[in-house]
């Protein structure tokens, strides 16, 4: 008989005896310096794995079927994601699960509402079916905000219903951001039954409020609302840490508050926060790393290493009620990761589940591809080839409201700019001042419909750039100088199924990058979606934009539920008033 076909009782007496020191491990990591992220300490000993399980820690367990001398090198709990979306890495869980593990990052906690505004509920479904097997736990919660708002046309709908049928899996571990926090201020039945079928079945409900203070902030913590990643300042952090809230310090491709946030960090306040990267793209990941690259950053920031990592692990854990995991002690999940020091945060060795998966930054284990259902690769339903002429923009009388990007931030500023029309009464780009055109077309329903405005500090010099990743409804979101290049770029992606690409100012395509999966992400190896993504990111900076993430900013111009102008297929919007202009 194997072990894997022990029973759980049988596996049981095999741990306890690891632990009497009646049998030796199956594995043993000698020579470790042990990081205790519950008392900051760092312990000189050995650690004994019995099956997936931590079966002893001590100098005297010393005999196991495998020994791995660590010789004084770092062992840290596996680190813990509290908050990212999948899709925004553009990568499938197989495929982001090889990118992670490598890095030291043994569980994410994923919000699947871009493929839920896509697909629905048969969405979250597929990326739950592709989770199992992989070396990477990737848990989930279920999306609160589908679609996030009226504002937009999505291409799914998650009913509170759908919700209580999601709770009860057992990877869904709570309710996703809730983002219309103007429906829980005001006590809507379908927001208040979804976050009820949480308490309900005692999960944790997550939460999404850039800006939220006062009053209306205690009415929306009032319902129950445990986090928030959205905090923009210090101030806005400390308000909702003394409300109860446990701040997820986000650090993305588009964002990051860690300069802001981390010194609110001492040994008082470390148990209120937790890592998340919300959205994280490829390249990066391949190139920088995922967690392991924010603990480096954070240290070189003057944080301390050792509350950075109890941040990183047990808090998440224990947040998302985990309790077998986050703590390098006996009982917990053999899920760990081997640093050489506590500067560069380099995973040397990474261990999941008590066997080795990684080593020296290479994947030792064979992970399994997923099978993708053919109604996930056909989202993109225009209708008909778009033209020039469907992106004309009449001019006003008035001083004309303009999006303006603020370069790292999801929030955008309200512009009121004085223009000049044409000798047709029409508004055309003017890259010398840095104003280009942008619109949303609907892309799910084919149903035409479509919304043009301006927009400041994108950069474009001539062409434009598009994409299918337009948060959360994720409509065909394009930017650019001329027209006939706009539409070039949509009818692109109409052809591709989904993507980014750089169209010049003749109406060429420069670069395309596919992403078949719902519109949202590639079929492809992480090293082919990352080459790709490099082109695309050189073809748009040849087009004039200084933005280092041009696409993930593009991304949050379409959502309607982060300050303070965005535009939807609907029209453009005003978030702080909650109108359309």
């Amino acid at each position: 008989m194997t072990v894997d076909q022990l029973s759980f009782p049988d596996k049981m007496q095999k741990i306890l005896a690891v632990a009497r020191q009646d049998s030796p491990a199956d594995l043993l990591l000698k020579n470790c310096r042990l990081i205790d992220v519950l008392s900051s300490e760092i312990i000189e000993t050995n650690l004994a794995v019995q099956d997936s399980i931590i079966a002893a820690v001590g100098s005297e367990y010393t005999s196991a079927r495998k020994i791995i001398d660590l010789e004084g090198k770092y062992a840290a709990p596996g680190l813990i994601d509290a908050h990212l979306h999948i899709e925004s890495t553009l990568l499938f869980p197989p495929e982001l699960a090889r990118v992670l593990i490598v890095n030291g990052t043994t569980c994410v906690i994923n919000d699947p509402h871009e493929i839920a505004n896509v697909l629905g509920i048969e969405g979250v479904k597929l990326m739950l079916d592709a989770a199992p097997g992989l070396p990477c736990d990737f848990y989930s919660t279920a999306p609160s905000c589908v679609p996030a708002t009226d504002l937009e046309t999505s291409g799914g709908k998650v009913t509170a219903a759908q919700v209580d049928e999601l709770l009860n899996h057992a990877r869904v571990v709570g309710l996703g951001e809730m983002m219309n926090y103007p429906g829980i201020i005001n006590g809507e039945e379908e927001v208040l039954a979804k976050v009820a079928a949480a308490h309900q079945k005692g999960k944790v409900v997550d939460g999404h409020a850039p800006g939220l203070t006062g009053t209306d902030l205690q009415t929306y913590l009032s319902a129950g609302i445990s986090t928030d990643h959205e905090c923009i300042t210090a101030a806005e952090a400390e308000e909702k840490i003394r409300s109860g809230m446990k701040v997820i310090i986000r650090h993305g491709s588009a964002s990051s508050s860690l300069a802001e946030l981390l010194p609110l960090v001492n040994s008082q306040s470390v148990d209120a926060f937790m890592f998340g990267s919300d959205d994280r793209e490829a390249g990066e990941l391949l190139n920088r790393g995922h967690l392991n690259e924010l603990l480096k950053t954070a240290v070189s920031l003057g944080a301390d290493p050792l509350q950075l990592l109890k941040i990183a692990t047990v808090n998440a854990a224990k947040h998302y009620r985990l309790f077998n995991r986050g703590l390098l002690a006996p009982g917990f999940l053999a899920d760990l990761v081997v640093f050489e020091d506590l500067k560069d945060f380099k995973a040397e060795l990474v261990i999941k589940n008590g066997r080795v998966v990684a080593e020296s930054g290479k994947l030792t284990v064979n992970v399994p591809a997923a099978t993708l259902p053919e109604k996930a690769l056909n989202t993109v339903n225009l209708g008909r080839n778009l033209e020039g002429n469907d992106f004309k923009l009449p001019a006003g009388k008035d001083k004309l409201p303009v999006i303006g990007v603020v370069p790292g931030q999801l929030a955008t500023e309200k512009l009121m700019l004085q223009l000049t029309a044409d000798e047709n009464d029409q508004l055309n780009a003017d890259p010398d001042q840095d104003i280009i055109k942008i619109a949303v077309v609907e892309r799910h329903k084919a149903s035409g419909r479509m919304a043009v405005a301006l927009v400041k500090g994108m950069g474009l010099r001539e062409g434009a750039i598009a994409s299918s990743v337009a948060h959360d409804s994720h409509n065909i979101l394009v930017a650019g100088v001329e027209e006939k290049a706009m539409a070039a770029a949509v009818n692109e992606l109409a052809r591709t199924g989904g993507g980014f690409t750089v169209v010049n100012g003749s109406g060429h395509v420069q670069a395309t990058l596919p992403l078949p999966v719902a519109g949202l992400m590639s079929d492809q190896p992480a090293a082919v979606v990352a080459a790709e993504m490099d082109k695309i990111l050189s073809a748009a900076k040849e087009l004039g934009t200084k933005l280092d993430q041009p696409f993930l900013t593009l991304a949050f111009l379409a959502l309607p539920v982060i300050p303070s102008l965005k535009i939807t297929d609907h029209g453009l919007f005003d978030v702080d008033n909650f109108r359309f202009i």
